[in-house]
Formats: structure tokens, C-alpha cells, sequence
């Protein structure tokens, strides 16, 4: 189980960097993460990218979750990490969980009169270190999770890098590599994933772990300047606080809060670990680039000046009396008609669901 879960995972990752491909014949799709390689003349794209992030003690957590579509039995992905990362193996039942915890609310709205209309309501960079050493990045880690390994690289410049990743079976297309720079410049690790397997892989990949030092929240989303096509991210962000995309791009970019609230006594090993220690508030965002071209840093957080939110969902559902709307009904006693109030509710029709915001 775990072999499969890993090999779907790296799958996922490795198509999350799709648009900073390794190596593709044609342009793939490319991730917030990193950027990914995959054979020559083979297809890789991510149809959908989820992740949590958590900050505790100075040490943050990226748990990664991704969706693929892809022609190829082999992938590789880069994620640029501000400090060196410890990568491990996450579980499905933690975005389980959260997809329960921000699931839309139902409201019940009852219409005793035809054609009520039921109203609503509403309800931003990198992070520079020192610069790292020119040649060869050093190798501080690997580790094998079933069949994907994961290594974890410190220093070096970009010629070094370059002649590293070729020579370990990564190799990136030009566009994608010069995104590696700045990075390298502000001194950043990499985690450079790779997947061999004997099928082609697709559909929701298990998740990855990264943990790393840090003094803020970020999520790297440089790489993905090489990226061809509109770009989607729902990051849920665990804070002591309600938080909104405070980096420089966020005004360019379509963000969205679906949810703002506690998390009570988690279920998940994972949930209950990243919203440990006062870190019991989630924010979900959503995040739509339509020119990833034009993206000039990774995204960070700030406190957001709003309080609890959630989606409602309002379903109606009208009211009759003995088959006649409710509201007025007409009363036939001999050769007189009257008009009562209907109070009795004897039959209720179920109209579809109207989904709304607060």
C-alpha cells in the first residue's frame, strides 16, 4: 500500500512542475512547488494542486497533494525550499478531513409565497538568505519512500547545479532551469524528487511532506514563471489567525477565502500535528494566475482583518397546501369564495439547491 501510495504521490509531484518540464518535447503543465521532468516526447500535467502549510517554532510544513494526468511511467520534480527539507510520506485522510471541515452550510429557507427570492451576503515573496557557494550543490540527504526518492541539495550555482541534475537523470529545459537563479542567488535548497515505475500514472496522488526551516510562512511560486497556461492553487493555511496572501502579486492574481475558522479536535494524525500549538486556524485560499509569466515572487501570508467565513448553500423548498402553493389559498363554501392565511403545513416540494456566499 505504501509503495502505491508513494508512486502516486511522485507522480503527482513530478506533473506538478509540469510547465517547468524536464526535458518535454511540448509544454506541460507546471506547478507552484517546482518544476518537472519528464521524458522526451512524453505528457505530464497537473490537473489540480492542494496543499496545507503550517509554521511552528520557526520550522514550517508543506503537505502536498496532487492531481495528474500523464502519458509517462517516469517524472521527476524540483521544489525549492527555503532552508534544506526532510521529505516524508502524508496521507489522503488529512484532505479528507479538511474537505468535511470547510464543506459548505445548508440552510433550509421555506417559500410560502411563489418567487420569493432569497438574498446574501459577503461574508502577498521570497525569503532571501545568504548567498551560496559557486560549483557542485552538496548532497545533504536521500531518502527512498517506496519508489521515490528524494534528494535534498544545499549550495552550489547554477552551472552546478545544472551538471548535477543531468548527470542524476534530470534534465531541465532552459526556460525552467533559469528559474533556479534566484533562488540560488538568495541561497535555497532543492528537493529533487524523481519516480520510475512500470505503468502511467494519473488521477489524485497521495501526499509529500516537506519540513523545513523558516521564519514565515511561504509556498514557492517562482518556478512556475515557466508555466504555459492559467495556473490554479487551494493552499490551506493553518495559523493562530485568520490569514490572506500578503506578497506583492496577490493583487494580481484571482484569490478567494472559502473558508475562515477553528479547527476543533481533528481526527487526522497529520491535521491534529500541523494544528498543534495554537496553529487551530484555518484559512482556505484559492488561487487563480492567469499570466504565470508575469509572477514575481512565492507567496507569503499576513493577518487578515476578517473574521469566521464559510460558504452556505441555500436549498428552498416551497410549501403547498393540498396541492396549491402556499401563502393564499382559496376557499370555496357554497356560493361564497374566501381567502385564508395558510398556517398548516401539510406538503413540502424540494426545489434544487441554489449555492450562495455569506
Amino acid at each position: 500500500m505504501l509503495l502505491r501510495r508513494t508512486a502516486r504521490l511522485l507522480a503527482v509531484v513530478a506533473t506538478v512542475a509540469g510547465a517547468g518540464g524536464i526535458g518535454l518535447a511540448t509544454p506541460a503543465s507546471a506547478c507552484a512547488c517546482g518544476g518537472m521532468a519528464v521524458p522526451v516526447g512524453q505528457r505530464a500535467a497537473v490537473s489540480d494542486e492542494t496543499a496545507v502549510i503550517s509554521l511552528d517554532g520557526g520550522r514550517e510544513t508543506i503537505l502536498m497533494r496532487l492531481s495528474l494526468e500523464s502519458s509517462t511511467d517516469s517524472a521527476a520534480l524540483i521544489v525549492p525550499t527555503p532552508a534544506p527539507a526532510t521529505v516524508t510520506s502524508g496521507t489522503a485522510a488529512t484532505f479528507d478531513e479538511l474537505r468535511e471541515i470547510t464543506a459548505p452550510e445548508e440552510v433550509v429557507r421555506y417559500e410560502w409565497f411563489p418567487e420569493i427570492e432569497l438574498g446574501s451576503a459577503d461574508g502577498a515573496g521570497g525569503m532571501p538568505n545568504a548567498s551560496a557557494p559557486g560549483g557542485a550543490p552538496v548532497v545533504l540527504d536521500r531518502v527512498q519512500l517506496g519508489p521515490l526518492e528524494a534528494t535534498t541539495l544545499s549550495g552550489g550555482d547554477l552551472t552546478g547545479v545544472r551538471q548535477w541534475l543531468g548527470g542524476n537523470g534530470y534534465v531541465m529545459r532552459d526556460e525552467v532551469l533559469a528559474t533556479l537563479q534566484p533562488y540560488l542567488s538568495e541561497g535555497w535548497s532543492f528537493v529533487a524528487m524523481r519516480l520510475t515505475g512500470s505503468t502511467a500514472l494519473g488521477g489524485t496522488l497521495d501526499p509529500v511532506r516537506l519540513t523545513f526551516d523558516s521564519p514565515r510562512l511561504v509556498y514557492p511560486m517562482r518556478m512556475s514563471q515557466a508555466a504555459k497556461g492559467t495556473q490554479d492553487i487551494r493552499l490551506y493555511v493553518l495559523h493562530n489567525q485568520r490569514m490572506m496572501r500578503g506578497d506583492q502579486d496577490a493583487g494580481r492574481h484571482d484569490v478567494d477565502t472559502d473558508f475562515a475558522g477553528r479547527v476543533t479536535d481533528p481526527v487526522d494524525a497529520d491535521l491534529r500535528a500541523l494544528s498543534a500549538n495554537g496553529n487551530d486556524y484555518l484559512t482556505e485560499l484559492s488561487s487563480r494566475i492567469h499570466d504565470p509569466g508575469a509572477i514575481t515572487t512565492d507567496f507569503s501570508f499576513i493577518p487578515s482583518p476578517g473574521g469566521d467565513f464559510r460558504h452556505v448553500v441555500y436549498r428552498t423548498e416551497r410549501v403547498e397546501i393540498l396541492g396549491l402553493p402556499a401563502g393564499y389559498v382559496l376557499v370555496v363554501t357554497g356560493a361564497s369564495v374566501l381567502v385564508v392565511t395558510a398556517a398548516v403545513l401539510l406538503r413540502r416540494r424540494p426545489r434544487a439547491p441554489r449555492v450562495q456566499q455569506r
